[in-house]
Parts: structure tokens; sequence; C-alpha cells
């Protein structure tokens, strides 16, 4: 396994996290949602500035600078915190599934599958994390915007769809949304001068807002700002406008993408857990080295 992070790797795992969130946003939020996602990596470049300025390869050397009693209880609250967002983000994940392609699968049931699932991925650490996010993230990207592509004609854009499309407010609840997987991938992010992983970072969070803010947009494009305000997931909906050959719910492709994004989501929860925990049984917080892809 590798014991290394690919600077890439962080970038991949970033947009799939991001990209999660979008399942859960009102098709009319559109301009909020690419608003956030754009004030969502100009905070990812301050953290890299201040990394850079205090000479900080990532969050957890911050961590071990200091004192004994503050690095455990460092440690404590992130577990904590956590643990709490991996249980969050499978249950939410479960009950979609409940709901849309699995009814039979009860919503508990199927969040202990995520979890167990998840932490396969996440248990030896975010080096493999990041390896296994490259390529999910390709195959996850491309399914959405495939989707975006073949669905391009049932689009109508009405006066509607600017409003409530952008509020202050909208756009702080849809940062917040995001804020937590953000600080969590950030953790495991500082600066290098010899290995930058910088543009990676912000290459993700600034694809996942654009592919973010499209995939909502056709979701109240297609749907009508009406019908998008009764659906209980407008952006999986409006991805069934079209047949994909011999499948006629096109839908569950689209599905795909964003299961793939609950579980890097998931993972990289479980990967700060993972992580907190070796820092509490007496070790310190590995120090990642990386690699330039």
């Amino acid at each position: 396994m590798p014991d290394k992070i690919f600077p890439r790797g962080r970038g991949a795992l970033l947009f799939l996290v991001l990209l999660a969130h979008v399942l859960f946003v009102p098709a009319v939020s559109w301009l909020g949602v690419l608003c956030a996602g754009g004030l969502n990596a100009l905070l990812c470049l301050l953290w890299l500035a201040a990394a850079k300025k205090i000479q900080a390869p990532d969050a957890w050397a911050l961590i071990r600078r200091a004192p004994v009693w503050l690095r455990r209880l460092s440690c404590l609250a992130l577990l904590l915190l956590s643990a709490w967002y991996a249980l969050r983000t499978a249950q939410r994940g479960a009950i979609f599934l409940n709901q849309t392609a699995l009814p039979e699968w009860s919503a508990w049931a199927g969040t202990i599958a995520l979890l167990i699932l998840c932490w396969r991925i996440a248990r030896r650490g975010a080096p493999a994390l990041c390896l296994w996010a490259v390529p999910m993230a390709w195959l996850a990207g491309g399914i959405a915007v495939l989707s975006l592509v073949l669905s391009l004609s049932d689009w109508q854009f009405t006066p509607a769809l600017l409003s409530g499309a952008f509020s202050p407010s909208g756009v702080l609840r849809q940062l917040l949304a995001v804020l937590p997987a953000t600080f969590f991938l950030l953790l495991f992010t500082g600066y290098d001068a010899d290995l930058p992983s910088g543009r990676p970072v912000l290459t993700g969070a600034l694809c996942a807002a654009i592919l973010a803010g499209l995939t909502v947009l056709r979701a109240g494009a297609v749907l009508g700002p009406a019908c998008a305000r009764m659906t209980a997931y407008p952006v999986y909906a409006a991805s069934g406008v079209f047949a994909a050959g011999t499948l006629a719910r096109s839908e569950v492709i689209f599905g795909v993408a964003f299961a793939i994004c609950i579980l890097a989501k998931t993972a990289l929860a479980l990967s700060v857990i993972r992580q907190s925990w070796l820092a509490l049984r007496g070790g310190q917080p590995s120090k990642q080295k990386e690699v330039q892809t």
C-alpha cells in the first residue's frame, strides 16, 4: 500500500466529497451553489497561503507542535466530529438508496453496509484513499458530464430559474454544508516547496463548484422550479429524462456517480478517525510524504 499522498489525489478526493453534497440541494439554488463553491475554493487558497507562511506540510503538523494536552484534546475532538459526520453521511446515503434504487434495503442496514465498505477503503489511511480517488473522480465526473450533455435538449430556461437562485443566506447555507468535508481534506494538505499540491486542490474545488452549479441548474431547467420544489431529490430525478440504450431509467447511471461521491465523503471522515485514534494511542499523526504526478 502507498505511504505517500499523490497531489492529484487530494484534488480528486476534494472533487468527490464536494460533489456528493449536490444530491441534497434544492434545484432552485443553482447560483447559490456556484457562489458557495467559489468561496470554498477561496478558503482553500487562504489555508494554502497560511500553511506556506508557517511552513506547515499539513494541519497534522500544527497538532504535533502543540502541547501534549492540547494535542490529545484536538485529536479527541476531531475523532468525535468525524465519527458523527461519517455516520450522518452514510445514513443520508442509505436513505437516498432506500427511497430510490433499493427500497427493500432498510436505512439502518444500508448505513452499516456503507460504513463497513467505506472503512475498507479508508483503513489504510489517506494515501491509499487519495490513490483510489483519482480514477473514481474521472468516473464520477465523466458520468455527471455525460448526463448533462445528453439531457441538454430537455432544458427549458424560464425567468423563474433566476428567482431565488441567489441569496446571501442561501450561499452561506451551501457553504456551511460543504465546509466540514473541505476541512477534513485540508487536514492532510499543506505546503511543500518541492512538491506543491495547491493547484490540484484548487482545480478539484473549482471543478466541483462548476459541475455542481450546472447539475443543480439542470434540475430546475428540466423539472421546472415548481416541480423541483416538490421533489425529494430533484438532481437525481432530473437525470432520468433520457433513455440510455435499453435502460429506461437513466437516472440509475447518474446515481452511480453520486454513490461514489458518498463513499468518498464517508471514507474521508473515517480516515480522520483513524489518524486521530493513532495519535490518541500515544503516537503522533504521521507525516505524509508526497510525490508529484
